[in-house]
Formats: C-alpha cells, structure tokens, sequence
C-alpha cells in the first residue's frame, strides 16, 4: 500500500464519567461545547495529533478564555493564546504556545473548516493535526490506532455525529494526509486516495478493512482516547 495508504482516515485527556470497554481512565459522554456557540467561532475543537500520536482539546472561550490541552505519547501539554477571539468573527492563525512550541488554530465565523497549522513541537517534526468542532448535544470522539497488512502505520481519527475525518501515515515514512468518511448507525464506509475502507464502531472500539486499485489490503483499528 505504502504512500497510498498514507491518508487512511483520519495520552489522554480525561473527565470523570462513564467508560465503555476503553483502555485507561474513564472517558466522557457529555459534551463540554455550550449551546450557545453551537453556531459560532466560540466553543469546543477536539482532534488527533500524528507526529508521535497523540490527541488535541481547543478551547475558544467555551469557559471565557483560550486553551488547548495536547496529549502526546501520554504526555499532556496545556497551550495558552495572548491573542483574542471575537464572537461570530472568522479567526485566522490564532496561535496557541507553550513555552517554545507552537501552533496556529483557524475557523470560520460559524465554526465550520477548522483547521491546525503552523505547527512547531520540539521532538516532532513534520506533525500533523486534524479537529473537528464539537456541539452540545453531540459528542467529539477522538481514536488513535493503526493499520496493517500490505502497509502498517498510524492511524487516528475523529467521529463527529456522522462525520469521520482522520490521518494516516505509513511506518515507511512521509507526511501524513486527511481522508473523509461517513458513520452511519455503527457502519463505518469512506473513501482514501485509490482506495476504500470499511469497518462498525462498538463502544470505544473502531475496526475494519482497507483495500486499494493496486490489490493491496489490510485491517485497521483504533481505541477512544478523547
């Protein structure tokens, strides 16, 4: 599979509640975003980190102020902003720091495109981050994994109601892509490029097969982390 299978789709923050066949500590099924920034740049971003694998939790004054906490191998790292946010305003390159390292995080005035870039962690270079917004009443759930068969790598993921968004990337090397995909009751299907995977989610378990143009094919996996 190699660099094809590179954009198979895409340490643990916790909270107190219940856990359902995950790995470590319990893990929450209350959302933390606030109703009233379901529509808005404001509220709450989680996501997956490939450089290392890791996951991400982006506040935007969901509780009146900037933060992000980013796990990686198991490390938890918190990231403050001196910038400032504007409610229903577009951010563009709003930087997140802790101590030398570094990312930018921007979003539409809505909420929708969210995106991590600009990102500079000693130790890991070429890292990737993908997030998806969370709403009130619908949960973020973040997987890491990995994928195996022809070609073996990394594999993490974000399941936003219906939506999966996630990264891939190969133990042979290179950068990390996103890939879409849709979850629909616990049917997992989605698209890669020259490629399709499927697979079911059941309780903080994710898991199916991959197979692409050239014949090659695979299982992947994954464990709720955030």
């Amino acid at each position: 599979m190699k660099k094809l299978f590179f954009i198979l789709f895409t340490g643990v923050f916790t909270f107190s509640c219940s856990s359902d066949d995950s790995s470590g500590p319990a893990l929450s099924d209350t959302p933390l975003a606030k109703v009233e920034y379901d529509n808005s740049n404001f509220g709450i971003y989680k996501g997956v980190f490939i450089g290392s694998s890791g996951t991400v939790l982006i506040n935007i004054n969901n509780d009146g102020f900037l933060e992000a906490s980013l796990t990686i191998d198991g490390s938890t790292s918190i990231y403050t902003s001196t910038e400032s946010a504007t409610l229903n305003s577009a951010m563009a390159g709003l930087t997140f720091t802790n101590g030398s390292n570094s990312f930018d995080f921007s979003v539409t005035a809505n909420g929708g495109d969210p995106t991590v870039s600009n990102i500079n962690i000693s130790g890991h270079p070429d890292a990737t981050i993908v997030v998806l917004k969370e709403f009130h009443n619908v949960l973020a759930k973040c997987y890491v994994g990995s994928f195996s068969g022809d070609d073996s790598g990394l594999f993490h993921v974000v399941i936003v109601d219906a939506v999966v968004d996630g990264i891939a990337r190969s133990n042979d090397g290179g950068s990390a892509f996103n890939t879409d995909g849709t979850l629909i009751g616990t049917t997992i299907t989605g698209t890669f490029e020259g490629g399709t995977f499927t697979g079911t989610s059941s309780g903080n378990r994710i898991s199916g097969s991959w197979q692409n143009s050239f014949g090659e094919s695979g299982t992947w996996s994954g464990t709720r982390k955030l």
